[in-house]
């Protein structure tokens, strides 16, 4: 008989949620109204899974701002860096485009990039302001590369925006939902507590009926484990922020 072993506690947030899904999918396949102990369990794990899939959702969102607000600052050095080289140029009517374009750049400065996200979207907006004014957008026009280099930072600016606004709504409607991180502690000591024992006792007592899905459950469990003792070994590191 297969022994189910416990989770292992040093596994990641995704790690039990992915388990916890293909348990509760295992389970599925089976009528297991009629068993009044393994019923609750399993209902409370699927609830656990599902506020734990949210949980991650909005991790995930907050690294694909991250990623959004790196790409707005790459195209905010690059429009000061380009501006910048235009001064130098030895063309009068360049040069001149090119210090109209610096001196609005200058009220906002590069620093722009490093301050909060709040602060440095309402300053970009300003800046992009600033940019669309008739005499602005005329000495720009001049210097090839700079509309194209503020059309990506419009852009970028547009995108940071539209997935702040959504992870604003989000966090709106889910402002009481608990962390990854917790969930994920609930999540295991439930298993390892409730369920494993449960299930190696009753594929003793009655194998007709609980020595397949006990199997099952137990290469699962094992399979997770090998991942998390895999990357242990290869020095990956397990840390994680919710």
């Amino acid at each position: 008989m297969v022994l189910i072993k416990k989770i292992t506690p040093s596994s990641r947030n995704g790690d039990i949620s992915a388990l916890l899904t293909l348990i509760l999918k295992a389970f599925a396949k089976n009528d297991w109204s009629a068993d009044l102990y393994l019923t609750p369990l399993i209902n409370s794990a699927n609830a656990t899974n599902t506020l734990m899939i949210e949980a991650l959702k909005r991790l995930k969102a907050y690294s694909q701002m991250a990623e959004k607000d790196h790409d707005r600052d790459m195209a905010i050095r690059a429009l000061f860096k380009l501006i910048e080289g235009y001064t130098y140029i030895p063309i009068v009517d360049m040069q001149n485009a090119a210090v109209l374009v610096e001196n609005v750049l200058a009220q906002y400065g590069l620093s722009i990039q490093n301050e909060d996200y709040a602060e440095e979207s309402a300053n970009v907006e300003s800046l992009l302001n600033d940019l669309i004014k008739p005499n602005v957008v005329a000495a720009a026009a001049l210097l090839q590369g700079v509309p194209e280099t503020i059309t990506i930072l419009t852009t970028a600016q547009q995108d940071f925006e539209n997935l702040a606004l959504q992870q604003a709504e989000d966090e709106g409607v889910k402002n009481d939902l608990a962390s990854a991180s917790k969930l994920k502690k609930e999540a295991i000591v439930e298993i390892n507590t409730s369920l494993v024992g449960y299930l190696n006792t009753m594929a003793k007592v009655n194998p007709a009926t609980y020595a397949d899905i006990a199997h099952t459950i137990a290469e699962l469990i094992d399979t997770n484990n090998e991942l998390v003792k895999r990357r242990r070994t290869t020095n990956e590191p397990d840390t994680e922020v919710v």
